[in-house]
């Protein structure tokens, strides 16, 4: 006679299952159809999921979405939180933080291309160019670039410019099918963020 617990652990991988089956279904739409004409007959369909079934799990396919960015956002933060990284770059290398970030999407490619590039997903870019400031004011609290004139910003406004341009390489990178290895696109950030600073060190690892 099976225990509750093994009743409960048999549930729980039947719930993930499905999860799993429905948001790869959605990522399958997306591959090929606006979200906004997507819809969860769609979804369930391709999933071979019935809508009793969804409507179980999911108020609509808007909370499927929410959860399956969220996961993939928390394995970002998840990944990336540690200043430095697990192995910290050298003097005039690229900060580690800023190579793993290249490493995760290219890991995460077909979910990325989606949600970043054509008309992507805008909830989700805001919410990797929100973490994107959030790692640069935490390691770049300081930073007051100069232009020609030696005319002062504040840094906040500066971060704001670093997280649009991480965002914008990025969105670059996988519509051009990852040209450059990711420690490449940290050393070309690296580059351009030291030119218009005016600065020739490194940013913090």
């Amino acid at each position: 006679m099976k225990s509750h617990e093994d009743e409960g652990h048999q549930a729980d991988l039947r719930v993930r299952r499905t999860h799993k089956l429905l948001w790869e279904a959605l990522m399958a739409e997306l591959s090929e159809h606006p979200f906004e004409v997507i819809t969860v007959k769609d979804i369930c369909e391709r999933a071979m999921v019935h809508r009793t079934t969804f409507y179980a799990h999911y108020e609509d396919k808007y909370a499927l979405l929410e959860q399956g960015m969220r996961q993939m956002y928390d394995t970002l933060v998840a990944e990336w939180h540690t200043p430095g990284g697990a192995n910290p770059a050298p003097d005039k290398q690229p900060p580690a933080y800023l190579t793993g970030l290249f490493e995760h999407v290219a890991q995460y490619q077909p979910f990325y291309r989606l949600m970043l590039c054509g008309e992507g997903v805008s909830r989700f870019q805001k919410l990797v160019k929100n973490y994107i400031t959030e790692v640069a004011t935490a390691r770049v609290p300081e930073i007051t670039p100069t232009g020609p004139q030696h005319f002062s910003f504040p840094p906040a406004m500066h971060i704001q410019f670093f997280a649009g341009a991480v965002l914008s390489l990025l969105t670059w990178w996988l519509e051009n099918d990852m040209p450059l290895t990711p420690y490449q696109m940290a050393e070309y950030l690296l580059s351009r963020h030291n030119i218009l600073t005016g600065q020739n060190s490194t940013l913090p690892h």
